[in-house]
């Protein structure tokens, strides 16, 4: 039997709770924090995987999701989707105008609290 694999799906968000999703075609990773969200990636770029990225901004702490974009781009990794939920107007473009400079796949979407 062949069993598909199903995609990571990494949501960074201090307070709000995971969404619902399609677990049968998401493997849910949950990071309360911006250095769980940095473990995370690099654990899901060391097997090669491919992954969503579903990122709040403000975290609740100095580094916020905005940091975590820069990581993307710094770190040139690849095979990720990211999506925005923050409420945030401002932080929202920030990351999204880093990434899209950069060509990532990256959109937003405001999250109820």
């Amino acid at each position: 039997m062949h069993v598909k694999a199903r995609t990571w799906y990494l949501w960074v968000d201090d307070l709000r709770p995971f969404p619902k999703i399609d677990e049968s075609r998401f493997a849910p990773i949950i990071c309360r924090s911006y250095n769980a969200a940095i473990d995370a990636i690099d654990f899901c770029v060391s097997e090669n995987w491919n992954f969503i990225l579903d990122l709040d901004h403000d975290l609740g702490e100095a580094k916020t999701g905005y940091d975590i974009a820069k990581y993307l781009v710094e770190k040139q990794i690849e095979n990720v989707t990211v999506y925005v939920h923050s409420m945030n107007p401002v932080g929202v473009n920030n990351i999204l105008e880093l990434l899209n400079h950069y060509h990532y796949s990256a959109t937003s979407y405001l999250s109820k609290a």
